[in-house]
């Protein structure tokens, strides 16, 4: 379901990007007129700049969970991955208020040199009975206990579980065995997180 919430946003701010870039409300322009050609006009032409413009790197996770904490639920030497995940976690947040719901959104991305991933993902919404009707759309999964008040998870990759106002996403792909049972570092990462949703 979560998934399916970012499926939900990134379509409709594609839509609203292309949109804008379709529309044009301001004065009607002519182009510049040709001038003269020569050295002396190149030589006032801008230069392009030989560097790119700065990578955004903005905290989406805002303290949900720590590489160390990663580390020792998963065995994994993950660190935090780059990236702008303040624009990340507002889509999570613009997809469940296409629900009628309002949660504040966190996600925690980490990465190894190895291929191991790890993206933990985080909503709090107002009250229980707002993370009660989204949990109630989600029927992919099967039931396993020991994480929060109710929790499902494949046992290999994905975890997702409930307590009180909070529902806590957990992926996990272990490069050298993606396929493999990893249900217990899913509930350790899952119950880390739900201390702090």
């Amino acid at each position: 379901m979560i998934a399916r919430l970012a499926r939900v946003a990134i379509p409709a701010a594609c839509l609203a990007l292309s949109l804008a870039a379709c529309t044009d409300d301001g004065p009607k322009r002519s182009p510049l007129p040709a001038g003269p050609t020569g050295a002396a006009e190149a030589s006032r032409q801008p230069l392009a700049s030989p560097s790119l413009p700065p990578v955004v790197n903005s905290d989406g996770c805002q303290g949900l969970i720590a590489a160390n904490q990663v580390q020792q639920s998963t065995g994994l030497a993950v660190q935090p991955s780059q990236g702008d995940g303040a624009a990340a976690v507002a889509q999570y947040g613009q997809a469940v208020q296409t629900l009628g719901l309002n949660a504040r959104a966190r996600m925690c991305p980490f990465g190894s040199p190895a291929g191991d991933q790890v993206t933990v993902v985080a909503l709090t919404f107002g009250d229980a009975a707002q993370a009660q009707k989204l949990w109630t759309t989600i029927a992919s999964l099967e039931a396993v206990g020991g994480v929060g008040e109710a929790a499902l998870s494949d046992k290999s990759k994905t975890m997702l579980s409930r307590r009180g106002k909070a529902i806590v996403a957990v992926y996990l792909v272990v490069a050298a065995a993606p396929d493999a049972d990893h249900l217990s570092q899913l509930r350790s990462l899952a119950n880390t997180a739900l201390s702090k949703a």
